[in-house]
């Protein structure tokens, strides 16, 4: 029986994360960076990835306003299914012209690779997005070159995580624990793409795919151009979880990063159990006072790959091993005087190599008596060629700047007063007309109220507020957005800033004493105040959604 597996009764259950993260330097803040997804209860903590120092070679957004558009598909895959998507995508298929044309991840999200006519080495992946409000009109999301070499890697590592999976599960479908590997692109001028795969014992693994438009500039006379500079790049990610108790904890870190007479029997192709597939070698470096560090992948016929190197120092090391014994130990006395009164704690220990191999971040977390050790390794950078530019698609004008809205009562018929009437002309917003969940026409009477603008909050009137007026029309056609007819509410208000809210029955089942929306009704929201100034004061009063 394996020693982890022997310790789960103790109560400190220790899941140890190798998390192959390839994340791209957050600088002034990095627009690709996705935030870590929050695990399931049953899975450690998310791992703070390692920030990269700046080389000339690593795509750096300026200091200045940006902006990006992205979106996730995640679809449930089994081994066929993922290869069914994931080999004419970066696999031997996209390698010989076979690769995805058009294909439809969901109905309007289409995925195509492209043949790069400068290099057989890389090829050109592109995420098309089809409004579901008009069907012509289609927009690219992102578009990245990406290598065959290391979509065959991350194919590799796939493989021989599941490979690994079918053995270890082969007796007990919840046995052996979650990992996750992922493919990642970056360009500044096409966007970025990353393509993963999630397993988690008992469940159906899922395969997603992220893509991210380009950062685009928001500086003055700067829109719509990239914002980020630098060579392409890819790389690959992951992360994998094994148990460990405290003082096995003690005695691989001793092991791994400090000095002791069994220093020739450090980690060497040690196998990360259950998943062996991935292997950890700690190399002693003694006249330099610092240990290297390696991970490699084994694919299912044997070939090594190197996915990750840095060196660690003795006295670095000493130190996160002493902080981190610290705070279990603390963890572990709240524990015994309160269980659940521990709170969260983390110790880090960061190192790395860039120009070398990769960074590692070794990350301690405890909460509640649970202690986790999490690796964050990343991989080298990997260059690309880079593609044209993807702009966004402008369907519309802009311009030049807003009308300014100031009453003018002369041109009402009207005449400025100290009093005044409301006359109303209600319409439906867009929204409200394109709704799916749209189910009569619009068309119904309107109930509703007129308060002070001071008495009302973005979510309706404040607690104890009092209409100045109610108002109810009878058969309000709004069907045609062409010819919609005014209302005068005939309760005289003084001049100054109000809120009109409302509904229109649609389905015609408000109550009569006590007229209320019900679910699918369109309503107003509060957002812009109505200024009453004339005599006679025309305003436009907007259904802007239906009541969920």
């Amino acid at each position: 029986m394996p020693l982890a597996r022997a310790l789960r009764p103790l109560a400190l259950a220790v899941p140890l994360s190798i998390s192959l993260a390839a994340c791209e330097s957050d600088g002034d803040g990095d627009p690709q960076h996705t935030p870590p997804e929050t695990p399931p209860a049953d899975e450690p903590c998310p791992v703070e990835e390692p920030d990269t120092p700046p080389t000339v070679d690593t795509l750096r957004p300026r200091a200045d306003p940006i902006e990006y558009v992205g979106l996730t598909l995640t679809q449930p895959v089994d081994a066929e299914g993922f290869h069914a998507i994931v080999d004419p995508l970066l696999g031997d298929l996209a390698a010989t012209g076979e690769g995805h044309a058009d294909h439809p991840l969901q109905p309007g999200l289409h995925l195509t690779v492209e043949a790069d006519p400068r290099t057989d080495e890389q090829i050109v992946i592109r995420l098309d997005l089809v409004s579901s409000l008009d069907p012509d009109d289609r927009r690219t999301v992102a578009r990245v070159p990406a290598s065959l070499a290391t979509g065959e890697l991350f194919i590799d590592a796939v493989d021989a995580a599941l490979a690994q999976v079918a053995r270890v599960t082969a007796d007990d479908p919840l046995d052996g624990e979650p990992f996750w590997i992922e493919y990642r692109a970056r360009t500044p001028h096409g966007g970025s793409l990353d393509v993963r795969f999630d397993y988690v014992p008992g469940a159906t693994p899922t395969l997603s795919l992220t893509a991210n438009s380009p950062a685009t500039s928001l500086l003055d006379g700067a829109i719509n151009t990239p914002a980020l500079t630098g060579a392409p790049y890819e790389t690959i990610a992951g992360t994998v979880w094994f148990e460990l108790g405290r003082d096995e904890f003690d005695f691989f870190v001793e092991r791994a990063y400090g000095i002791t007479d069994s220093a020739g029997q450090n980690f060497r192709d040690f196998q990360l159990k259950p998943h062996d597939w991935l292997r950890l070698t700690v190399t002693p470096e003694l006249p330099q006072q610092r240990v290297d560090v390696a991970f490699e992948v084994v694919t299912t016929d044997g070939r090594r790959l190197a996915l990750a190197r840095a060196p660690a120092s003795y006295v670095a090391g000493d130190l996160f091993k002493h902080g981190v014994l610290r705070m279990v130990d603390n963890m572990l006395d709240a524990e015994d005087l309160a269980p659940g009164s521990s709170t969260r704690w983390t110790v880090p220990f960061h190192y790395d190599d860039p120009e070398g191999g990769g960074v590692v971040r070794v990350v301690a977390q405890g909460e509640g008596g649970t202690f986790r050790i999490a690796y964050a390794v990343e991989s080298p950078i990997l260059p690309l060629r880079d593609v044209d530019f993807v702009p966004y698609i402008q369907r519309f004008d802009i311009p030049s700047e807003l009308p300014v809205l100031e009453t003018d009562c002369a041109e009402y018929g009207s005449e400025p007063a100290a009093q005044g009437y409301f006359t109303v002309t209600f319409d439906a917003s867009s929204t409200v007309r394109n709704s799916r969940f749209l189910e009569a026409p619009l068309r119904g009477d309107i109930h509703g109220s007129v308060y002070r603008a001071e008495d009302v909050v973005g979510t309706g009137p404040k607690d104890g507020a009092e209409a100045v007026a109610d108002f109810a029309f009878d058969d309000v056609d709004l069907t045609d957005p062409a010819s919609l007819a005014a209302y005068r509410i005939d309760t005289q208000l003084t001049a100054g800033d109000y809120q009109l809210l409302g509904f229109i029955d649609i389905d015609a089942n408000a109550e009569a004493d006590s007229p209320r929306p019900d679910v699918g009704d369109p309503v107003t929201i509060p957002i812009g105040d109505y200024a009453l100034e004339c005599a006679e004061q025309p305003v436009r009063v907007e259904f802007a959604i239906l009541r969920p």
